[in-house]
């Protein structure tokens, strides 16, 4: 057979690799997620060119791996009260709390208590429990949930620095330690658990009625509730499950840092917005999953972590992300829900 002749396995493997790219283009563009991953690429790409390569090497890779798993966590768990069409401000009260009771009930200088691996369920229990209360106090009592998330933000937070009376408690070695800063053929752990529970919060988003029905409220309640979906109960469960993904990440936090004090909390919720909002999800609901929210959450954090490489000025990378916000909640939002902007 001459050279120049493809032989027939040659065309078939061109073929299969044809039908493979057409595949992974048509889920790409059903999945929503197009525009993040070529603003991902964007970001890196640049940051590759103007830090010469450094940006792309195996231990930044690996940081940025790293910062982006607890944002990711918070992110996943806001995300599904944005798609019902509300809002959580309480991350970082959520966070401040759970993160109080760790110091209490994990192994410290200043008392006996050790509840050992217990302290997984507790810290995410109450993380839940806070939730639960959030979404009771929006469907019961009928105040927006900006505005009962956003005091309930405040009310404990003052709580955390109370009972702790503002101190940092040293954290003795945890056997979550390994977990938490280790890693697994060079890819972090924390980056691995983060993947995990993105993949079953996206399943269930997909493949269940419970998902249907979180879409079909962030979609239009009032149809919702005609169609006999129990929008109370699923709203409520929402913000329940958004809490427990904030205690998890205050835990991770309070053994990642060796430390377990209030202002843990702080400077949370911004980052979880913006990567929210970055990912695709929009703030008037029904829009946007959580492989959306992950990829804004490293996006967000691809970004930053180049500009920190670049030497940027820290209150310019403030500016910058600011400016990442507004426009990509001008790209997602539905202004057919609006009514008058006011």
């Amino acid at each position: 057979m001459p050279n120049d002749v493809p032989s027939k396995s040659r065309i078939n493997e061109v073929g299969w690799l044809s039908k493979s790219a057409a595949k992974a283009g048509l889920w790409i563009r059903r999945s929503g997620i197009g525009g993040q991953l070529l603003s991902l690429v964007i970001v890196t790409g640049s940051f590759a060119i103007g830090t010469s390569g450094r940006y792309l090497s195996a231990a930044n890779l690996q940081v940025i791996l790293r910062l982006a798993s607890i944002p990711a966590i918070i992110a996943t768990g806001l995300h599904q009260v944005v798609v019902l069409g509300g809002i959580d401000l309480s991350v970082e009260g959520v966070v401040a709390l759970c993160v109080v009771f760790v110091g209490f009930l994990a192994r410290n200088r200043f008392n006996t208590n050790d509840v050992g691996l217990w302290i997984v369920p507790i810290t995410v229990g109450f993380g839940g429990l806070a939730g639960i209360i959030n979404g009771l106090l929006n469907t019961k009592l009928r105040i927006p949930s900006f505005i009962i998330t956003l005091g309930m933000s405040w009310v404990l937070w003052g709580f955390a620095v109370f009972v702790s009376k503002g101190q940092t408690i040293p954290l003795l070695k945890n056997p979550l330690s390994g977990i938490v800063n280790g890693n697994l053929l060079g890819i972090p752990d924390l980056a691995l658990i983060a993947f995990g529970l993105i993949i079953v919060i996206q399943i269930i988003q997909d493949r269940t009625r419970f998902g249907r029905y979180l879409y079909a409220i962030g979609g239009d309640e009032v149809l919702a509730a005609q169609a006999g979906v129990k929008v109370e109960k699923i709203k409520i469960a929402v913000f329940g499950i958004a809490g427990l993904f904030y205690g998890l990440s205050a835990l991770f936090l309070a053994i990642q840092l060796e430390s377990a004090q209030a202002i843990t909390g702080n400077n949370l919720l911004f980052p979880a917005v913006t990567a929210v909002a970055v990912g695709g999800v929009a703030l008037t609901g029904g829009i946007g999953g959580a492989k959306n929210a992950a990829l804004g959450a490293l996006i967000v954090t691809a970004l930053n972590d180049g500009l920190i490489l670049l030497n940027v000025n820290p209150y310019a990378q403030e500016a910058v992300n600011g400016f990442v916000l507004v426009t990509a909640v001008a790209l997602t939002i539905d202004r057919r829900k609006l009514g008058f902007i006011k």
